[in-house]
């Protein structure tokens, strides 16, 4: 109990700030040389997207182990807690995770408007690539801060103004320059901004962006699932209006992306091994490629301090088996090993080719998924929920379908579709993907803590990760 207890109220805002936003990387600074050709651009973008591959970034930190863990998915046997509200870590570690996090995430800014600011004083003439360079840019400046935006600062409808206010810095510069904090509303509108600029420089995605997929990369603009390219610019737009309760908008970005028809669902018999720490070229939007996120996430669950999943994940999978129903393809995403009373969640692992990987021969990009096209289905069928039920549930069938069951418009006895069906769908299908945490955070909802059968009332203590002490001292 205590130690489920202790990973959600040490993410309190209680912590004080520090400055890790003189993001001018010392002694890496890049030389201006550097971008006076194509190449150099390029190579400073690829460095940008090695970056966010950092364990403390979407290589592992960020993007999985600790939204599962405060979503109470995943259980860690090596984290434990004392009293309630007071940092004790043992070890310490999860200040330190939670401090690198946020310092990482500042660098990566930092080299992004490196890349910005050097761009922006050139002519759009100056690279045949000109535009899409700027835009991939302007889109990861935006994602890294809606990710920080979402695990430091309070949620939109927090009544607590004074923290409303005291968000975190939307950083723009690339020199020894301690930036202010803006407003949840600040940062949601820079965040916007920057997204929306982005979608209008990467026009030529439509084109550079085939329906059908292989992952082979001739060049920079091939292989545009592994760049923040339009349409994860669009999808992420999608994700920011849907997480700042603005349906109205989130719905317009989904609807783009799935009108685009260059995603669809993979056959119900492909769910086991689809993202199995690799891309899918059929629903990923954007992921980043790593060789990497398959060890990190094998790791996780076979270190002796031991990550497990919390015990409701058989019932979140099963429990809708009857004939009417159909089968959930999503339920072999999990392996039980009866020995070790332990299960593993297979869809972060790609065991074939950790086992040999000279051996390894299907076509693949392997890393993690960013933004998958599921999400977008899911916007569109909670925008539409009040407006048209129906429709709502068209859109939600087109998943559900996918992944092997009954629509829900075709259940017998027949019901209509609800948010909490929704919620419940969206946290199957992002199981180990750190996406379920967000969810509860929009919605402020209490946390039942499974160890120790608590429930915690939903709070901006539980919802809100400290930002680390350091970054105030420099203010």
């Amino acid at each position: 109990m205590k130690k489920i207890i202790y990973m959600l109220l040490i993410a309190s805002c209680g912590w004080s700030c520090d400055s890790f936003l003189d993001v001018n990387p010392k002694a890496e600074v890049i030389d201006e040389d550097m971008f006076s050709t194509a190449s150099g651009v390029e190579d400073a973008l690829y460095g940008v997207y090695s970056a966010l591959s950092n364990s403390y970034l979407y290589g592992n930190y960020m993007s999985v182990y600790y939204p599962e863990l405060f979503a109470q998915n995943f259980v860690d046997d090596g984290i434990k807690g004392t009293e309630i509200g007071k940092l004790n870590m043992g070890d310490l570690m999860m200040e330190s995770d939670v401090m690198k996090m946020w310092k990482q995430a500042y660098t990566a800014i930092g080299y992004v408007n490196n890349i910005i600011i050097n761009l922006e004083n050139k002519d759009e003439k100056a690279f045949k690539h000109y535009n899409i360079y700027l835009g991939e840019a302007l889109g990861l400046r935006a994602y890294l801060h809606f990710d920080l935006l979402r695990y430091y600062a309070v949620h939109v409808t927090s009544k607590d103004e004074t923290a409303k206010a005291h968000a975190i810095p939307y950083v723009t510069t690339y020199e020894f320059y301690v930036t202010p904090f803006s407003s949840v509303t600040e940062v949601y509108d820079k965040i916007i901004q920057d997204l929306e600029r982005a979608i209008g420089l990467l026009a030529d995605d439509e084109s550079l962006m085939e329906a059908e997929r292989t992952g082979h990369a001739a060049d920079f603009v091939s292989a545009r699932e592994t760049h923040f390219n339009l349409y994860a610019a669009e999808a992420a737009l999608a994700r920011v209006y849907w997480m700042k309760g603005d349906l109205k908008n989130a719905k317009i970005y989904a609807q783009k992306v799935i009108d685009s028809h260059k995603f669809q669902l993979v056959d119900k018999t492909e769910v086991e091994s689809m993202v199995q720490s690799k891309l899918s070229f059929k629903e990923t939007i954007w992921g980043i490629y790593t060789r990497d996120f398959g060890t990190s996430m094998k790791n996780l669950f076979i270190r002796s301090t031991g990550i497990d999943l919390a015990s409701d994940w058989e019932d979140l999978y099963l429990d809708d088996q009857g004939a009417e129903e159909g089968v959930d393809y999503r339920r072999f995403w999990f392996d039980v090993d009866p020995d070790k009373d332990a299960t593993t969640c297979l869809k972060l692992i790609n065991y074939e080719f950790l086992a040999d990987p000279n051996k390894y021969d299907e076509p693949v990009i392997l890393g993690v998924n960013m933004i998958r096209i599921p999400e977008m289905y899911y916007i569109m069928a909670e925008a539409l929920l009040e407006e048209n039920i129906d429709l709502a549930t068209d859109y939600m069938d087109v998943v559900v379908e996918a992944r092997g069951m009954v629509g829900f418009k075709d259940r017998i006895p027949s019901r209509q579709l609800t948010l909490d069906d929704i919620m419940k769908e969206r946290r199957k299908e992002y199981y180990g993907e750190g996406q379920e945490w967000f969810c509860m955070k929009r919605q402020n909802r209490d946390v039942y803590s499974i160890i120790g059968a608590v429930t915690l009332p939903g709070s901006d203590k539980i919802y809100c990760l400290p930002v680390p002490e350091e970054e105030m001292n420099a203010r």
